[in-house]
């Protein structure tokens, strides 16, 4: 495991998730479900912790509809959101209770940070962490955090939740973007030809492997056309060149599933110093071809030794390519999801005529439609 990665987190209150206790995350975590079972509430809750340590908790719940929307099943069922997040093998842990507002908000009401090396100490160091701007926004957000509270901002800012389901027309992928905007890739690909462009500039190694790997995907593909625009150089476009043509070439002439696994391979193959300390995409195998599903998997193999990775997804094809230990079944028992992570022993028997994606389709794993 990453030494920055998520030993385990406990869940309660939130959305669909009534309860999930002390859910132990892998370098690998594939969630599968059916609609509705809960796969996206519970990759959204890195999102809403991710955007609490940035202080957006109250942008984050008006644009969610309200607090009687984020708590489960409303405030008359669920009294407060929890927390609890254990790093490093239980050295650095974080709690949170979120409880409603008469205005239909959320604040912190109890916020904490544990420090405990058990090798030398008997009990946790507790602390109390103060919340910021009236009570509306949590103690994590304060930028002057030290110590253990700034060791856990700084984890929680490198969680990345990434949407690249968006490759209309419209896409922002399929847009210009300003040549600067180079720090990280957007979570929804916006600023792609400016990130590899500067992937170009500065680590042509990380660069040359993207470009080798959308190359065994898309064997037309020759290599990135990226500079600034001659009329607009504050500008770049993700523009390209075809192997047997000298035609001019755009993101607009690539398929969609060919923009998406060039996203998703700039995402995965990137240095490892801007790769985000946990990876979530949300069912990232939309619209590909079943070698690049497979190409897909590799890559998030290959990440996951420095990053952890959580991944939802539909995809039987994808599932194949895992180990039982790396998949998360999401469920939903009596309205509340509940998460399951499989054993290697349960399935041998199984597993010696049938991959993981067969046994899903036979509902061998449960994650499939049924009656609650």
């Amino acid at each position: 495991m990453p030494s920055t990665a998520l030993d385990y987190i406990t869940i309660q209150g939130f959305k669909s998730i009534a309860s999930v206790e002390k859910l132990a995350l892998r370098p690998i975590n594939v969630v599968i479900g059916p609609n509705g079972s809960g796969k996206s509430n519970f990759i959204g809750v890195f999102s809403f912790l991710h955007a609490i340590r940035e202080g957006r908790l109250g942008d984050y719940v008006t644009a969610a509809g309200g607090a009687e929307k984020v708590l489960h099943f409303g405030s008359k069922t669920t009294k407060e959101i929890r927390f609890y997040l254990s790093f490093k093998g239980g050295v650095n842990q974080y709690e949170l209770k979120l409880s409603p507002t008469e205005d239909d908000g959320l604040f912190p009401s109890e916020e904490l940070v544990y420090y405990w090396k058990k090798s030398e100490y008997a009990r946790p160091h507790v602390s109390s962490l103060p919340s910021r701007q009236q009570r509306r926004e949590a103690g994590i957000s304060d930028p002057k955090s030290e110590r253990v509270s700034g060791w856990v901002r700084l984890r929680l800012g490198g969680w990345r939740l990434y949407h690249l389901h968006d490759t209309s027309s419209s896409s922002p992928m399929r847009k210009t973007a300003k040549v600067d905007d180079n720090d990280y890739l957007r979570h929804d690909g916006s600023n792609l030809a400016a990130f590899l462009y500067y992937l170009r500039e500065r680590h042509e190694d990380s660069y040359g492997l993207i470009r080798r790997t959308v190359q065994r995907v898309a064997p037309f593909f020759d290599d990135f056309q990226l500079k600034p625009l001659r009329l607009k150089p504050d500008d770049i476009k993700l523009e390209w060149r075809h192997k047997r043509s000298d035609q001019y070439f755009d993101a607009s002439s690539l398929s969609d599933g060919t923009l998406r696994f060039i996203a998703l391979a700039t995402l995965f193959l990137q240095p490892r110093d801007y790769r985000p300390s946990v990876i979530l995409v949300d069912e990232p195998e939309l619209g590909l071809h079943p070698y690049a599903i497979e190409m897909l998997a590799s890559l998030i193999r290959q990440a996951s030794v420095e990053t952890q990775v959580i991944v939802s997804t539909q995809s039987s094809l994808l599932l194949d390519h895992f180990e039982p230990p790396d998949v998360l079944v999401a469920d939903r028992v009596e309205g509340a999801t509940q998460l399951t992570r499989l054993e290697s022993d349960q399935l041998g028997a199984w597993l010696k005529d049938y991959s993981l994606g067969q046994l899903w389709e036979k509902n061998e794993l449960r994650g499939r439609p049924a009656p609650e």
